[in-house]
C-alpha cells in the first residue's frame, strides 16, 4: 500500500467519529421521547384524580401515547448505542462477548431492521388509540392502518426471506432485539 493510499485511508478512518454526532442526535431524541412518555402519563394520572367524570378513554389515551413515546425512546437509545458501538468505537472482545444478544449490533441493515419492526409496533399503537377514541363508533376507514400494518409487515418478511434470513437457525432477528 502507498503512502498516498494509506493517508487516504486514514483521513476516511477518522470521519467516522461524525457519527458521533447522529450517536448524540439519537441519544438527545431518546430522552426527549422519554420526557414526552412523563408528560402523557402525568396528564393519565391527572386526569384519573381530578374530580368529575374520568372516562376510561380519557386516561387510556395518554397511556397508549406514554407507551408509544417510551418504545420509541428506547429504540433511540438502541440506534445511540448502536452507532457508537457498531461503528465508531472498539470494545474490547471481553465486553463485547458479556453483552446480551439485543445489544450486539453487527451493521447497519441490524439497525434498519429494528427501526422497520418499531415502526410496525408504533402504528399498532396508533391504531389501538384510534379505536380507543373511536368509542365504540367504528368506521370501515378505520381498516386502512391494520390493512397497511399488515402490508408492511408482509414486505419486511418477504425482503428478511429473500435475504437468508428466514429462519431462527440462520442468524435472522429471530426475536433477539
Amino acid at each position: 500500500m502507498t503512502a498516498g493510499t494509506r493517508t487516504l485511508l486514514s483521513f476516511l478512518l477518522g470521519l467516522r467519529a461524525i457519527m458521533l454526532i447522529g450517536s448524540a442526535g439519537a441519544m438527545v431524541g431518546a430522552l426527549l421521547m422519554f420526557l414526552q412518555g412523563g408528560f402523557y402519563l402525568h396528564e393519565a394520572w391527572h386526569t384519573l384524580l381530578t374530580p368529575g367524570e374520568a372516562s376510561e378513554r380519557q386516561v387510556t389515551v395518554p397511556v397508549l401515547e406514554a407507551v408509544d413515546a417510551f418504545l420509541f425512546g428506547i429504540v433511540l437509545v438502541i440506534f445511540a448505542y448502536g452507532i457508537a458501538i457498531g461503528f465508531v468505537f472498539t470494545l474490547p472482545e471481553a465486553v463485547g462477548r458479556s453483552l446480551p444478544n439485543w445489544m450486539k449490533i453487527e451493521g447497519v441493515s441490524q439497525l434498519k431492521g429494528i427501526l422497520s419492526e418499531v415502526v410496525i409496533v408504533v402504528l399498532i399503537v396508533i391504531f389501538a388509540r384510534v379505536v380507543v377514541e373511536a368509542n365504540g363508533h367504528m368506521q370501515w376507514s378505520m381498516l386502512v392502518l391494520p390493512a397497511s400494518i399488515l402490508m408492511i409487515a408482509i414486505a419486511l418478511r418477504m425482503i428478511e426471506l429473500a435475504g437468508g434470513k428466514g429462519g431462527p437457525d440462520s442468524g435472522g432477528s429471530g426475536g433477539e432485539h
